[in-house]
């Protein structure tokens, strides 16, 4: 804009004096004032327009803050995003973590209660309903589990230390993975019929009673 001024200033003073000139001797200066009014159009136009005035230093500064601002949403808009999408991400490596965890764990008990009552009988887990299952097999405990149920007025002793012990390995099983697993025990020579079951510590199933 300063140098259209500039140039608007000077095509202005020449056609200026070249009115005044033209007035003096007779010429054409009609078409020398159409000019300069021309020239002092753009002249003032440019002036106007010109950064140095307080007018358009303020529509300068509100433009850039205008600028600014979008440019800082976009900025936050664009952070949050990112943000939101590490964290969904993150969440769910969370949850692959904890459930590779929980299945670990399942197996290491149930290949440490294998190892307990191998000479008892088989064991094996349903991890739907989260419960471990022994099934006697060893024909003294069978015996020994049929003598307590059909008389169990005499045997009152036996089922106290197989139902405390019961008791004991369902709280074992709530520290060491979670609430809700279940440690059951099969009748004797069934597959389908429950002798005792505890969860959580509490008795769900007694038919020692």
């Amino acid at each position: 804009m300063l140098f259209l001024a500039i140039m608007g200033l000077i095509v202005f003073l020449l056609a200026l004096f070249s009115v005044i000139y033209a007035r003096q001797t007779g010429g054409g200066w009609k078409f020398l004032t159409l000019i300069t009014i021309l020239s002092a159009l753009v002249t003032i136009y440019a002036v106007v327009k010109l950064p140095y005035w307080p007018y358009n230093q303020s529509q300068q500064s509100t433009r850039k803050a205008s600028s600014s601002t979008s440019t800082s949403a976009s900025t936050s808009k664009s952070k949050s995003t990112s943000l939101s999408s590490s964290q969904v991400v993150f969440n769910e490596a969370s949850t692959k973590r904890a459930a590779t965890t929980t299945k670990l764990n399942e197996e290491n008990i149930l290949k440490q209660l294998q190892s307990n009552y191998q000479s008892i009988g088989t064991v094996a887990f349903t991890k739907s309903t989260k419960t471990y299952t022994i099934t006697p097999t060893n024909k003294k405990y069978v015996k020994s589990l049929k003598t307590i149920k059909s008389y169990p007025s005499q045997n009152q002793k036996a089922i106290t230390t197989i139902t405390s012990n019961f008791k004991s390995l369902s709280k074992s099983l709530q520290k060491n993975l979670a609430a809700g697993y279940t440690i059951q025990l099969l009748q004797p020579d069934t597959t389908d019929k429950t002798l005792l079951s505890v969860q959580d510590g509490q008795f769900m199933t007694n038919n020692f009673k």
